[in-house]
């Protein structure tokens, strides 16, 4: 490739690729606050025959990392590449690292492999907004308290406090506030942001000595403020001091506060009572599992984004596997869908029932398979140890060991990301997300890693 030609399409998936593998290679010698707040927003740009353009999202980022992290970048983007490249650190606005991957895309848009987006990621993934939202009786009233926050922040249910089980659409109302609130008052600040990285952020602000005002105006400076999994608050009295006090301001300038959990504030652990009384003194609402009516019309809804054709019977078949998470629910969608094209099969009743036999055990649908578990059939389908799986080798048949083995736990089980980056030796939420994203998009498009997580899948339940 000549210098400074710029990518063409089928060099899209090129650079993601190299830039994927990077962020592989680097895991583990960036601390996971530094990983988190620093490394995982920033964005490939380009890449011609020896330089690699990377987007910081400011001045402040790119002028960190290339102090200090660009020697470690460049060697792993040189042997993900194949070839010695130079790391180039650019300042590039969120839409302009956007528009620069856009260009080389014929849809126009930036795909999104995973369900969920890091803190900073530039753009929320389109797809989680009120048009697509299914409703049903389990989370009706979540959403119209969502889309009454979103018309009139500061007005009524404030804080709004929405709590479930994992995968059941929390965070798609997060986004949706985000996105229908810019939609209609283009001018409004809207922050979303996950828990765990105010921590680290915080944690960033001390160790570093970085000026706390700084800090501050960055969440007291937004109409909506949106803390996803709050239940990461438990147990950091620090962050805890800092949180109540920026909470404080918000509310105290009729800024409006929606926060989700895996469940109430009566039920998060090591949770001062201050803040606990503070969440509990807005609405509080319940996300429960969807009906069968529900489960088939966000089948509908995905099959119909993935532009495929599924009949009823074969809907029905998938809506009655999974009853009480959407995250899975859709999981199957998409087994049966990447099996479709990477077999060139018609999808129908019988298609999807031999594809998911035993992807869902009949009998057992009340139980869910450990992380233990999990971890133990993977290690011993890639021969290798649970230690080493847990570990911190950079070996590729390790690392891809390890990735499956985290979206495997992600799928099968109620785990929070936080929670797999702790059982997968204390990594950062955000590995855990690249790591799944990577599995998505390898499932849809290599029949080797497509057969590898489907007979682990069938292991695991019939081990459970």
């Amino acid at each position: 490739m000549d210098h400074n030609v710029v990518l063409e399409e089928e060099d899209l998936v090129g650079i993601e690729q190299v830039w994927s593998e990077s962020l592989d290679r680097v895991d583990g010698q960036i601390p996971d606050h530094i990983f988190s707040s620093m490394i995982s927003p920033l964005k490939p740009v380009s890449l011609d025959a020896d330089t690699f353009t990377i987007g910081a999202p400011s001045s402040f980022a790119k002028d960190i990392i290339a102090s200090k992290y660009v020697d470690i970048l460049t060697t792993a983007a040189s042997a993900a590449a194949g070839h010695p490249v130079k790391v180039i650190l650019t300042v590039a606005s969120p839409p302009e690292m956007v528009e620069s991957m856009a260009m080389r895309s014929s849809s126009g848009e930036r795909q999104e492999d995973g369900r969920r987006l890091t803190p900073e990621e530039p753009g929320l993934p389109k797809k989680y907004t009120f048009d697509n939202f299914v409703v049903g009786d389990s989370n009706k009233f979540a959403y119209h308290a969502a889309l009454m926050v979103a018309e009139f922040p500061g007005d009524k249910y404030n804080p709004l406090f929405i709590y479930g089980g994992t995968g059941l659409g929390k965070t798609h109302l997060l986004y949706a506030i985000k996105d229908y609130a810019e939609k209609i008052t283009p001018s409004i600040k809207v922050k979303y942001v996950q828990t765990s990285t105010f921590i680290d952020e915080f944690i960033a602000t001390i160790t570093m000595k970085r000026d706390k005002a700084t800090f501050d105006q960055k969440y007291i400076n937004n109409k909506i403020i949106l803390f996803d999994d709050i239940q990461a608050l438990s147990g950091t009295d620090a962050t805890q001091g800092k949180f109540f006090d920026i909470f404080n301001l918000l509310y105290g300038s009729n800024s409006h506060i929606v926060l989700s959990s895996d469940r109430p504030p009566s039920e998060i652990p090591q949770l001062a009572d201050r803040i606990r009384s503070r969440f509990e003194g807005g609405l509080t609402i319940d996300i429960t599992p969807p009906d069968l009516e529900t489960r088939l019309a966000i089948l509908y809804l995905k099959a119909r984004s993935e532009n495929v054709e599924i009949p009823d019977d074969a809907l029905i078949f998938i809506a009655s596997k999974v009853k009480d998470n959407i995250r899975s629910l859709e999981g199957l969608l998409n087994r049966v869908v990447a099996s479709a094209k990477l077999y060139g099969q018609r999808i129908d009743l019988e298609m999807v029932q031999d594809v998911l036999k035993d992807q869902v055990a009949e009998f057992h649908q009340s139980r869910t398979p450990s992380s233990d578990v999990i971890q133990t059939l993977v290690a011993t389908y890639y021969d290798i140890s649970v230690y080493d799986l847990k570990g911190k080798s950079r070996s590729r048949p390790l690392v891809h060991a390890r990735q499956v083995a985290m979206y495997l736990v992600r799928e099968m089980t109620d785990a929070t990301l936080l929670a797999i980056g702790g059982q997968f030796g204390g990594r950062d939420h955000t590995t855990v997300l690249h790591s799944c994203r990577k599995i998505e998009s390898l499932i849809k498009t290599k029949r080797e890693t497509f057969q590898e997580v489907t007979e682990l899948t069938n292991m695991i339940n019939k081990a459970n």
